[in-house]
């Protein structure tokens, strides 16, 4: 097993992390592989940030910089109420082994339940088997029943509604 880093610390985010941010969400694409698929930019990061719709925990290493980071946002569920949702949990791949991943998945675990969310949420790749595993050794269900599904913008953009449209200008 690697060695635990004894200097990395976790904190908030704020506006001047988000260059930061960016590469490690670039590099989770990568490693994911579908980089072409990131289109957020370090200005749209910083605008919803300071409009509250994500949070951002850092794993900081003082000798190492930002190593890692866990970003949440708010959901509701018609069945349980207010939800949260881990939308990517990412530690650089040389640092991962160490203690950080889980560090910054206790800390949105905290997150969820500092807003009292009933539960918190999130998808992981059939194929990424270490992330299954680590999941499933803090005691997550990983619900292979379920599938998420998704619309893109471009997708709504020329979907062919059949019905007059409800909504005629963004709110």
């Amino acid at each position: 097993m690697k060695a635990q880093f004894k200097d990395v610390s976790l904190r908030w985010a704020d506006k001047s992390d988000f260059p930061r941010v960016l590469e490690l969400i670039q590099e989770l694409a990568t490693f994911e592989r579908a980089p072409h698929e990131v289109h957020v930019t370090v200005e749209t990061l910083q605008v919803d940030y300071l409009a509250g719709h994500f949070v951002c925990i850092l794993a900081d290493s003082a000798s190492e910089g930002i190593i890692g980071m866990a970003l949440c946002h708010r959901r509701y569920s018609t069945w349980k109420g207010l939800t949260a949702h881990l939308e990517d949990l990412i530690v650089q791949e040389a640092f991962r082994g160490r203690g950080t991943g889980r560090q910054l998945l206790e800390a949105a675990m905290q997150w969820a339940e500092s807003i009292g969310a009933q539960r918190l949420h999130w998808e992981v790749l059939d194929w990424n088997q270490p992330a299954i595993d680590f999941y499933e050794g803090v005691g997550a269900q990983v619900l292979r029943d379920w599938y998420p599904c998704r619309l893109s913008a471009a997708d709504i953009a020329v979907f062919p509604y059949t019905y007059p449209r409800f909504i005629e200008s963004a709110l």
